[in-house]
């Protein structure tokens, strides 16, 4: 038996006796920023699990969150190992990698945010690792929760078959300056940190991606591009996504036409946004309260270690959207557009 293996079972065995006693999932969060926040208010609201320990490279930041969470604040990462069962990471992407396969030989369950990781030949030894040690290891999936999500799929009918889709989201604000996704070396790839939401949303909603063309945009102050996807459907999507530390606002639409109706859907105040239908008009437009899915995600990991949640087919689908989005980084630094699968022959195409 694996060293590895013997510590899983040994840990494994401490969260079923745990769960046995009616004792709570000990969570150990890896970040004090925004995302962190809204995971440790989820989990400790959930009855279910509780954030014990808070760690990051800001001492301050730490205490803070850990106070306001009444968690242990921790300024060593492997020193938070020992005092928790599970652990979210809510870092820089670039070191989603090295923390995720360090809580997993440690026997720990661990739910990343998006990206998973740098590269696909990581990925796929992040999975053979969580498979070894019988954990589960998950992508803070928090898009398939979203009510604009939820939204369109509910009234994915009322489109028909869906033609194109586009999205535009442009983020303005002086506070990101500083901001570790403005870092290159911390983001890693444009596409696969900022486009990856609306990659899925798009996978999920016109069908798996055949090919894709992009364009990194990024500047001195501006941070994204531009991604182009043709899917099995046959259906065309075009996602746009950027981040400046220039001017000052959100401006945020999505764009789909179908063979029966057309949807669009804009930022109209913060928590809300509008789906106008068609050409609007009476009875055609309807409010959206905006929820980004934190909830839903964190339930998901919950019932993934419980057992409730088939957590491997979950990391495959959302590996695949890691995979596409890394591709377009690829298609980026060649100009030219790229095919996600080796049968299907890419159009003769390049972005100026």
């Amino acid at each position: 038996m694996s060293w590895r293996l013997s510590r899983k079972r040994a840990a494994s065995a401490a969260i079923l006796s745990r769960r046995g006693r009616g004792l709570l999932i000990r969570i150990g969060i890896a970040g004090a920023g925004g995302m962190a926040a809204q995971r440790c208010r989820e989990f400790n609201a959930s009855g279910t699990a509780r954030v014990d320990g808070i760690y990051s490279t800001s001492r301050q930041k730490t205490a803070l969150l850990a106070e306001s969470s009444s968690a242990r604040a921790f300024d060593d990462f492997h020193r938070m190992l020992p005092e928790v069962d599970a652990v979210v990471l809510c870092t820089p992407n670039a070191v989603h990698g090295s923390l995720a396969r360090a809580s997993l030989e440690a026997g720990k369950h661990v739910l990343v945010e998006y990206p998973l990781c740098a590269d696909t030949g990581e990925a796929e030894t992040l999975r053979a690792l969580a498979r070894e040690c019988r954990r589960v290891l998950m992508t803070g999936n928090t898009i398939i929760h979203e009510a604009m999500f939820r939204y369109l799929v509910e009234r994915r009918e009322l489109l028909g078959d869906v033609l194109s889709a586009s999205s535009r989201v442009a983020l303005y604000d002086k506070a990101l300056a500083g901001r570790w996704y403005m870092n290159r070396k911390e983001l890693g790839s444009v596409f696969a940190g900022f486009h990856y939401h609306h990659i899925e949303y798009y996978r999920r909603l016109l069908g798996e991606v055949q090919w894709v063309l992009a364009r990194d945009e990024s500047r001195l102050d501006v941070a994204g591009g531009t991604l182009v996807m043709g899917h099995l459907s046959g259906a065309t999507s075009c996602v746009q996504w950027y981040l400046s530390r220039s001017g000052s606002g959100l401006p945020r639409g999505l764009w789909m036409n179908g063979t029966r109706s057309s949807v669009t859907i804009i930022s109209r105040e913060p928590g809300r946004s509008l789906a106008v239908w068609n050409d609007g008009g009476k009875g055609r437009e309807e409010t959206i309260e905006d929820d980004w899915g934190v909830r839903g995600s964190c339930r998901d990991f919950i019932d993934a270690i419980e057992g409730r949640l088939d957590h491997e087919a979950r990391l495959a689908a959302d590996m695949e959207t890691l995979r596409v989005g890394l591709l377009a980084e690829e298609a980026a630094r060649s100009g030219g557009v790229l095919a996600t699968r080796q049968s299907f022959a890419p159009p003769n195409a390049s972005l100026p």
